[in-house]
């Protein structure tokens, strides 16, 4: 059963070289608050951009929104220079999100040279290319304390020479979710590009719900509210789990039969992580 210590319904990007955002994004509502190294950094700034987002890591306290940054790819000369400052730094608390990540070897001999140098920072894993989404199980499976999975649809799509968009990039999603809930991992999906089109970053958050993921990032403030609706199981949903869960754990039988329908423990189970996610998100019972 997920027992998630947050919602984690939304992860809001922010870029590492505009620190003044930085309050603005923890306030926004966001579940989590990614500051990016990467894609919105350019080449001459990631260096000023890099002592701004791990002062951001440890600033954290263990009160919400989670922090997060999202380093360089570990292949490029950007990445190394952060892992270097990061074994230096030996951030205790916040996660990082890894670009790129192809196969577990990637994210096992990070992880190991993080603890030799006495950090403690949790690892999450963004997969974003072809290799990577066939190697979403043996990902998962090697790395058992992967704080969660992010899809790159962006990237992946560059790679496809497709679009963004829900059919070419079906099979993605539906692997990486499949591969995330088998290891009972938190995955989220990528940011609506389309940011300004309320209407299609709705509609994309309910596509992402029901094809399993546990919640989705996103690019400006002005759409938390939206993902965090999307992903928020409503006052029915709480009321119906906590019934279908008291009346099974009444039977003796290990079956209950609940508005004329047979109810086995699978069900219970799902509805366990509907309650789990309900009151996480701060909806009382």
């Amino acid at each position: 059963m997920l027992t998630p210590h947050s919602a984690r319904r939304s992860l809001l990007f922010t870029p590492a070289n505009r620190p003044t955002l930085f309050v603005k994004a923890l306030g926004s509502g966001a579940d989590m608050v990614c500051v990016d190294l990467e894609d919105a950094v350019a080449p001459d700034q990631k260096e000023a951009a890099r002592a701004e987002a791990f002062a951001f890591l440890q600033q954290a306290d263990n009160s919400m929104p989670e922090r997060i940054v999202r380093i360089n790819s570990l292949q490029s000369e950007a990445g190394q220079q952060d892992l270097q400052a990061l074994l230096d730094a030996r951030l205790q608390q916040g996660t990082l999100l890894v670009p790129k990540t192809d196969d577990a070897a990637h994210l096992q001999q990070l992880a190991s040279r993080l603890q030799q140098a006495g950090s403690r920072l949790k690892l999450a894993a963004l997969i974003e290319s072809t290799i990577g989404v066939e190697n979403a199980y043996s990902i998962v499976q090697a790395m058992p304390d992967l704080d969660f999975v992010m899809f790159g649809g962006a990237d992946l799509a560059a790679e496809l020479g497709t679009r963004v968009a829900p059919e070419p990039l079906a099979y993605a999603r539906s692997r990486l979710v499949y591969a995330a809930r088998s290891a009972q991992i938190d995955i989220l999906d990528m940011p609506c590009l389309h940011f300004r089109n309320l209407d299609l970053v709705r509609q994309e958050a309910e596509h992402a719900r029901l094809l399993g993921f546990t919640g989705k990032a996103v690019i400006h403030p002005a759409n938390v509210e939206l993902i965090n609706h999307a992903f928020t199981p409503t006052r029915e949903q709480l009321e119906e789990a906590q019934r279908y869960i008291e009346t099974y754990n009444r039977s003796t039988t290990g079956v209950a039969v609940i508005d004329g329908k047979i109810v086995e423990k699978p069900v219970v189970i799902a509805m366990q992580k509907i309650l789990a996610r309900a009151l996480a998100a701060g909806l009382k019972p």
